[in-house]
């Protein structure tokens, strides 16, 4: 029987029993962790306890064979055939003593450093004391012994020395039992623990006795090489696929390269009843959400079907299918989400309808600027870059057309420039009739928006080229433009009134791009830029036009034409661009006579050059009135 709620809510109730899977899991967790823990403090103290039996041992053994040597030293017998030097009975004694005590080896080592009798190796009897060091500790003491682990051969021993009185020292007697497996057998039978005996070295740890299987002791050695263990410290040291929690206890400290002792637990042996408990509530746990998991499907059931129509819906809107609606039949909070959806796609639906009529109206970028904030009247300050162009002598080009073909012939002009300008990220302020404002930097702001509007320019030249193909294939008028850039503060905002909005930019920063695009008539050249364009423009090469003082402004403004990009002008374009700007130097500087020679040059090789011309008429000027003092070397603009 299909579960029914009326409310959502009660479905999410019923959705807490998925709590059950958390309450387990953290439940298993928390065992696991307890149950590691308690494991790990019982091998740690295990091994702490061990260590502790290992040390009395090896401190116990020591003992033995300290007293054992003392007897031997105390024996009249043996102290009489050493003062004779008789060695076959000196032998005797202490190989009967080392078969009595279970010694591994005897040696007795005369006072002035030589070996006078050895149970296990006669050749080097006569020869010097292999350990001094053993020795001078021994004379150290107050009662003249000592106890060291020594290396013979590779193999260790541990080693006592007690002095032979007779009744004062006379010679030293040597005992030493060997650490080897055996050893450590008996030590692991008594700590319940792997026990390993290492010597440090130069080259790292070396193995000199252990219960460890004969592969895990060179793992065991290499996992010590890669972590640091502190004395009487417990750690987890990880050797082949085994966890071991590992301690060190010294063994003796006197030597160069210390001597420890390595006891070690396996951490998985000992966490075994722990992982059968954990598999008992694991199999628990599987039972209890397999039940979960048949009364979640009922529950989800009622919540995915509409839920995934909601899903699908939502795509259909992401690609942009507003009229498009969930269709979900329920009473409950799903049903109302539902409804609410709809709602929503139609108000998306409306709001598309408008932004795409308005696109049309406004440039999209401005469009979005105003549907993106409470539309009101005002401003701001910004920087901007603001472009105008202008058809050259639009209205005779109107003479004797119809309305329908002059209409044509501004359509496909505009298409081609909006074009341009969408291409480079400006945004299209408004169409004048022919001529065309542009900004860039407002309402979308760019890190190059100066950069942009002189590369919409060259482009717009280019465009425009393209189309005057199309138009003389059509048998149409060839169009020219004009353009005027300029960057600089401006007020962008929402302007007009309450009932009637329009988003643009004013200022004297739009009024002198407008400026300077009525200033390409007198120059005779295709674009014009201000000076605060041309530096925020690098890479680029321009040719200095003149210092206009526009009307209204009492600062004279340096205007430039863009000539090309750096790297790209010919040979005679660069050599002409070069003796033209030293004309102007030499204008500007008063030198007119050598200015007027400069520009005539120029003349000849390009007849009829306006700008040329326009600096001839300004040298004769001053040649014949004279120059007044105040002078600037600006041209005063008294119109548009």
């Amino acid at each position: 029987m299909k579960l029914q709620f009326r409310r959502f809510q009660t479905r999410i109730i019923v959705l807490f029993l998925g709590l059950f899977t958390v309450v387990q899991v953290s439940a298993f967790i928390s065992v696991y962790v307890a149950q590691l823990a308690s494991a790990r403090g019982q091998i740690n103290a295990a091994l702490e306890v061990g260590a502790g039996v290992f040390n009395r041992l090896v401190m116990e053994r020591n003992n033995r064979l300290i007293e054992a040597a003392r007897l031997l030293s105390g024996d009249f017998a043996f102290k009489s055939a050493y003062a004779v030097r008789e060695r076959e009975t000196v032998m005797s004694a202490l190989q009967n003593n080392q078969a009595r005590i279970g010694a591994d080896l005897m040696m007795l080592v005369s006072l002035d450093g030589t070996v006078a009798a050895d149970t296990t190796r006669a050749q080097t009897i006569g020869k010097p004391f292999e350990f001094p060091e053993l020795i001078r500790a021994a004379e150290k003491n107050q009662f003249g012994e000592a106890s060291v682990i020594v290396f013979i051969e590779g193999r260790a021993y541990q080693m006592v020395v007690v002095p032979l009185l007779v009744p004062q020292p006379d010679a030293w007697i040597c005992t030493g039992f060997l650490l080897d497996d055996k050893f450590a057998g008996e030590l692991e039978k008594l700590t319940l623990s792997q026990v390993s005996l290492l010597r440090e070295s130069n080259s790292g740890w070396q193995m000199v006795a252990s219960t460890l299987p004969p592969a895990l002791r060179s793992q065991t050695t290499a996992a010590l090489a890669e972590n640091t263990m502190r004395e009487q410290t417990s750690m987890s040291l990880r050797v082949g696929d085994t966890d071991y929690v590992s301690l060190i206890s010294p063994l003796d400290k006197t030597q160069e390269r210390r001597v420890v002792a390595l006891l070690q637990r396996s951490l998985d042996e000992a966490l075994n009843p722990v992982m059968q408990l954990l598999w008992v509530l694991a199999a628990l746990s599987v039972t209890g959400l397999a039940v979960s998991f048949a009364f979640g499907i009922l529950i989800a059931r009622s919540v995915t079907r509409p839920v995934r129509l909601l899903v699908e819906s939502a795509h259909k809107i992401e690609q942009g299918e507003y009229s498009h609606h969930a269709d979900v039949h329920q009473r409950d909070e799903i049903g109302d989400l539902a409804t609410a959806f709809n709602s929503m796609a139609r108000g998306l639906e409306e709001k598309d309808r408008v932004r795409d009529l308005l696109g049309k109206v406004v440039s999209p970028e401005i469009a979005r600027q105003l549907l993106s904030k409470k539309i009101e009247l005002g401003g701001e300050e910004l920087t901007a870059t603001i472009l105008f162009s202008d058809v050259r002598n639009f209205t005779a080009l109107c003479e004797n057309r119809s309305p329908i073909e002059i209409l044509a012939l501004v359509n496909a002009y505009l298409t081609k420039i909006s074009t341009v300008i969408d291409a480079h990220g400006g945004v299209v302020d408004k169409y004048m009739g022919d001529a065309v404002m542009a900004l860039f930097g407002v309402p979308v702001p760019h890190d190059n928006d100066p950069v942009r509007a002189v590369n919409t320019a060259l482009g717009m030249r280019s465009a425009l080229t393209e189309l005057n193909v199309e138009l003389a294939g059509r048998g149409m008028p060839q169009l020219g433009i004009g353009i005027g850039i300029n960057t600089g503060i401006v007020v962008a905002g929402n302007m007009g009134s309450p009932t009637r909005l329009n988003y643009t930019v004013i200022g004297d920063g739009v009024n002198l791009a407008s400026r300077l695009e009525a200033l390409t008539k007198r120059y005779n050249v295709g674009i014009i830029v201000s000076e605060t364009t041309m530096a925020a423009v690098p890479g680029m090469v321009f040719r200095e036009l003149d210092k206009v003082r526009v009307k209204g402004k009492n600062v004279p403004v340096t205007i430039h034409e863009p000539v090309g990009r750096a790297g790209t002008l010919a040979v005679d374009t660069a050599e002409e661009l070069k003796q033209y700007h030293a004309a102007v130097k030499f204008y500007r500087e008063r030198e007119l006579a050598r200015a007027r020679a400069e520009i005539l040059s120029l003349l000849k090789a390009r007849p009829g050059c306006r700008l040329y011309e326009i600096y001839l008429g300004y040298i004769d000027h001053f040649s014949s009135v004279g120059m007044k003092d105040d002078w600037d070397g600006s041209f005063v603009l008294y119109d548009k």
